[in-house]
């Protein structure tokens, strides 16, 4: 939202493992620092003198998002193309982002100081100058953010599950509230499930399969690979769906007594591959949800 008497942007960012989200873009979280000026300047980012490549590829995983400067310039890229939305090179920017449930009180004040930087910004991405103050940083817990605004659709008791590259969130709210006790992250989700599946291609086929296949296979778009490896994949993501409704009932949910959202990049998974199909199943198929809701949570929290 942009508020053109006071300078003033609100950009919501899900710093995801393997994409970045904000409520208009999409983008994978590689970050590769070059050796010198840039051949093109698509996904180049210039900051403090040095020159990035930001947005191409996938970063190792991490612990947490706050051991290098990596998740930081990812967050200037997100950023340019928030203020590209609202056709702005310069504002004040509030931050609202998100972490885990689970981890969320031992994280959230070293992610806050991690974003939240004194100075005025300069930085070139894409080809284009711009300049921010970052002036407030509200994090929000993932999972809970991306329907935040459409709990009162499903109804006062709910099993929420949100499942991502790195961590599963398992959100139980009743009342509209998350019941703290009977929610939690699993580390274990879709990069996991997609390593998995490209050994099994290998091993059973001699061939390697990309993420990115595998991603069109959940998006149920045409993939030219062998039929072979086209059915270790589904193999695969159907052990996965299944694995997931294992594990929830091992938590204690009975998954056809709730109304049950899944959410996340799994969601389209899980619609095609799940076993449990109902009237009380959902899925929130839009990747950009957490996203969407940081910024929800931050203007309510705001009164912007």
């Amino acid at each position: 939202m942009f508020i053109s008497d006071r300078r003033l942007l609100v950009v919501g960012i899900d710093h995801g493992f393997s994409m970045m989200k904000t409520p208009h873009a999409t983008f994978e979280n590689g970050v590769e620092k070059l050796g010198g000026e840039a051949t093109l300047t698509n996904n180049t980012l210039i900051y403090q003198g040095s020159y990035y490549k930001v947005g191409e590829g996938r970063l190792p995983l991490m612990q947490t998002k706050t051991e290098n400067e990596n998740y930081f310039l990812l967050t200037l890229a997100a950023i340019a193309k928030e203020m590209d939305i609202y056709q702005q090179q310069s504002a004040d920017v509030i931050l609202a982002v998100g972490l885990p449930f689970s981890r969320f009180g031992k994280e959230k004040d070293d992610f806050y100081h991690y974003l939240l930087r004194e100075d005025s910004i300069q930085f070139n991405y894409s080809g284009k100058n711009y300049e921010i103050q970052i002036i407030d940083v509200y994090v929000f817990p993932q999972c809970y953010a991306a329907i935040a605004d459409k709990l009162r659709e499903y109804g006062r008791e709910n099993l929420i599950v949100d499942i991502g590259s790195k961590t599963i969130d398992v959100i139980h709210t009743r009342n509209y509230v998350p019941v703290e006790s009977e929610s939690t992250s699993i580390p274990a989700a879709l990069i996991q499930c997609m390593e998995g599946i490209k050994s099994n291609v290998y091993q059973n086929c001699n061939r390697r399969v990309s993420e990115d296949m595998i991603q069109q296979m959940i998006l149920e778009k045409d993939v030219n690979i062998p039929t072979d490896c086209k059915v270790i994949i589904r193999a695969g993501l159907a052990d996965f769906a299944k694995g997931m409704e294992a594990k929830l009932a091992e938590l204690g949910f009975d998954l056809e007594m709730f109304t049950v959202i899944y959410a996340g990049g799994g969601a389209m998974l899980m619609k095609k591959y799940g076993t449990l199909k109902g009237t009380n199943i959902h899925y929130l198929e839009d990747i950009r949800a957490n996203a969407k809701g940081y910024e929800f949570l931050a203007k309510q929290k705001g009164k912007f």
